[in-house]
């Protein structure tokens, strides 16, 4: 198992230090792990100027922890040109099978169906292997397209890029979208509560982790509940308080954010 840099459900509460002192420390870093964890800590500002150094760090480096980060915080704050960009996925053509998994579990958090050809491209190469790899590439074309329903649970590669095909014509791929709806943070607070309020009745814990990182990412603000606790009313209090204050802010449907700012201007 690779080594994993910044574990957990988000990538931290963003750092104390102002974006002029992150920007000047990145000037006379040298190591690429101390460049990477600075990134991040730039782009939790709502700086993405330093994509570019992201994008080549992505492309270049041989230390695996630094490039399964690098493909993580990709996916959280791309835009749909940068997918569309080829010259981006150079990883691609020698990725290991953990550094695949990274990217395919982060293809949803793109929120772009600018995604998908490389998802089909990658369930091309891994197809019939049976692998947790490509039963993920399968998961999250589903996300995408609902193909296990609109198909059937054992579709083709080819019926499903055909599909694909067809989708993107109603959608408008200037935009961000989710379980092929408009993003937006309703969408992931009525998943949460709607598990939150069973998980109470029955007195089970909650597992909705996926859910969670995807929100304290898109937010910034960690969702206050753990995974695979038992819930009562105080994590579901937890929430609500947590979702009013969601509420207080200002966001665009359709959009894509990364700790709260937006990727770009739509």
């Amino acid at each position: 198992m690779s080594e994993v840099l910044l574990p957990g459900i988000w990538y931290g509460e963003a750092s104390q230090l102002s974006l002029n002192e992150l920007k000047n420390n990145l000037l006379s870093i040298q190591d690429e792990r101390e460049c990477i964890l600075l990134i991040v800590e730039i782009m939790k500002k709502g700086d993405f100027s330093v994509k570019n150094l992201l994008i080549d760090l992505m492309n270049q480096t041989e230390d695996e922890a630094v490039l399964n980060l690098c493909i993580r915080l990709f996916c959280s704050v791309c835009t749909n040109d940068d997918l569309k960009d080829v010259n981006n996925f150079y990883f691609l053509d020698s990725v290991s099978e953990f550094g695949a998994f990274t990217f395919v579990t982060g293809a949803i958090e793109t929120m772009s169906y600018q995604v998908v050809p490389y998802l089909l491209t990658l369930w091309k190469e891994w197809e019939d292997s049976n692998s947790d790899l490509e039963i993920a590439i399968q998961d999250a074309l589903d996300s995408f397209l609902k193909y296990r329903s609109v198909l059937s649970g054992n579709a083709t590669l080819e019926e499903v890029g055909n599909l694909y095909i067809d989708i993107v014509k109603t959608k408008n791929l200037d935009f961000y979208y989710y379980n092929t709806s408009l993003s937006f943070p309703g969408l992931f607070t009525q998943e949460i509560m709607t598990a939150l309020y069973i998980a109470a009745q029955k007195k089970e814990k909650y597992h909705l982790y996926f859910q969670s990182s995807l929100l304290s990412i898109y937010s910034g603000e960690k969702v206050p509940v753990e995974t695979n606790v038992v819930i009562s009313r105080n994590e579901i209090d937890l929430m609500i308080s947590y979702i009013d204050r969601l509420i207080e802010k200002n966001w665009t449907k359709g959009m894509k954010y990364f700790y709260g700012y937006p990727v770009e201007n739509l």
